[in-house]
C-alpha cells in the first residue's frame, strides 16, 4: 500500500491533473497534440539520448534483457495476428494493427517516467532501452505491412528502390531511434558529454515524464465518447486487452524467471514495460491507414484505467520478489 500511495498515485495523479485541466478548460483539449508533440519530438528523445551516452557500452549489449524484452513482445504480436486471422477471418496488412494493440506499450509515457519516479537516475537506461526495443519492431513490422500491401498495389508506379524507401525512411528517422542510435554512438566510442550538451539534454530529460503524463490526462478529455455500451462489450477489445494486460506481462515473466538470467532491476524493468496499457501510438497508425480506429481508442481507455490495478498489483510483487529498494 506504501508503494502505491508512494510511487504509483503520484504517476496517475499527474494523468487526473491533466484530465481536470482538460475538462475545466483551464488548458484546452486540443493542447494535448502539442503537448505530445513537444513530447515526442523534443523531451523522450532527449531523454533517451542522455541515459544512452552516458551508458558503458557493455550495458547496451545486455543480450539477455534485449531477448526477454523481444520475445515478451513478438509472442504477444504474433499469437495475436494468428487469433484473429484463424477464428474472425481478417486479411490483409489489418492484422498488423491487431497485433501492435496486443504488444505495444506506453513505455516512453508512462513506463519510463514510472521507473525513474520509482528508482531514480539508475532506471533510466534499462527503461530507454526496452522503450527502444518495444517501438523499433513494432512500428518497423506494421509500417513494413502496410507499405508493402500498397507497394503491390502500386506496382508498376513505383519501382523497388522507392518503396523500400518508403519502409525504411519512417522507421530511421522515427525521434526515437534517431535519439537512441546517436546515444550508443557516443557510448560506442567513450565520448564524454561536453557541459552545455549535458545540462541541456538533463534539463529536457527531467521535462519528459510530467508532461507526457499530463498530455495523456488532457488526451483522455474527449474520449467519453468511446465508452458507450457498444464498445465496452466489442469483444475484439476485449481480446486485445487480455493479450495486452494479461498474455505479453505472463510470458515476460516467465522468460524473466525461467530462461534468461538479469540483474534485479533490469529484470523488473522488462518485466514490467510488458505489462502497460496500450500505447496511443497504435491510434496514430490505425488513423494513419484508416483500420480498427475506434477499436484502438477503445482499447487505450479501457487499458489505461485497467492498468492501475494490474501495474499496482505487479508492482509491488515485483518489488517483494527481488528486493529492490525505493528511491534514486
Amino acid at each position: 500500500m506504501q508503494i502505491i500511495i508512494d510511487i504509483i498515485l503520484p504517476i496517475f495523479a499527474i494523468i487526473l491533473c491533466g484530465y481536470i485541466a482538460g475538462r475545466t478548460e483551464v488548458i484546452s483539449a486540443s493542447g494535448s497534440k502539442t503537448l505530445n508533440s513537444y513530447v515526442f519530438f523534443v523531451a523522450l528523445p532527449a531523454l533517451l539520448f542522455y541515459a544512452v551516452a552516458n551508458a558503458p557500452i557493455s550495458q547496451l549489449t545486455n543480450w539477455n534483457f534485449l531477448f526477454a524484452n523481444l520475445l515478451g513482445i513478438l509472442s504477444s504480436f504474433f499469437l495475436t495476428i494468428l487469433f484473429i486471422r484463424l477464428f474472425l477471418k481478417k486479411k490483409s496488412a489489418v492484422l498488423s494493427i491487431y497485433g501492435m494493440n496486443a504488444s505495444y506499450g506506453t513505455t516512453g509515457y508512462m513506463g519510463l517516467p514510472l521507473l525513474i519516479a520509482a528508482f531514480g537516475d539508475k532506471a533510466a537506461l534499462p527503461a530507454a532501452l526496452a522503450t527502444l526495443i518495444h517501438n523499433i519492431p513494432v512500428i518497423a513490422t506494421v509500417i513494413v505491412t502496410f507499405e508493402w500491401v500498397r507497394a503491390k498495389e502500386n506496382r508498376h508506379e513505383k519501382g523497388l528502390f522507392y518503396f523500400l524507401q518508403d519502409v525504411i525512411k519512417p522507421v530511421l528517422f522515427h525521434p526515437i531511434t534517431l535519439s537512441v542510435l546517436l546515444g550508443i554512438t557516443f557510448s560506442l566510442f567513450n565520448i564524454t558529454l561536453p557541459k552545455s550538451l549535458d545540462i541541456f539534454a538533463s534539463f529536457l530529460s527531467d521535462a519528459a515524464g510530467p508532461t507526457a503524463l499530463f498530455a495523456i490526462g488532457l488526451g483522455l478529455t474527449n474520449q467519453k465518447e468511446l465508452l458507450k455500451w457498444s464498445s465496452l462489450v466489442n469483444k475484439e477489445v476485449h481480446f486485445l486487452l487480455f493479450m495486452k494486460l494479461g498474455f505479453q506481462p505472463t510470458i515476460t515473466l516467465l522468460l524473466v524467471f525461467f530462461v534468461f538470467e538479469l540483474e534485479p532491476l533490469w529484470a523488473l524493468t522488462t518485466i514490467l514495460m510488458s505489462a502497460l496499457p496500450i500505447g496511443a501510438g497504435v491510434f496514430v497508425f490505425a488513423q494513419k491507414y484508416d483500420n480498427l480506429t475506434q477499436e484502438t481508442s477503445t482499447g487505450i481507455v479501457l487499458s489505461l484505467l485497467l492498468s492501475v490495478l494490474t501495474i499496482s498489483i505487479l508492482f509491488i510483487y515485483l518489488i517483494e520478489h527481488y528486493s529492490i529498494s525505493i528511491g534514486g
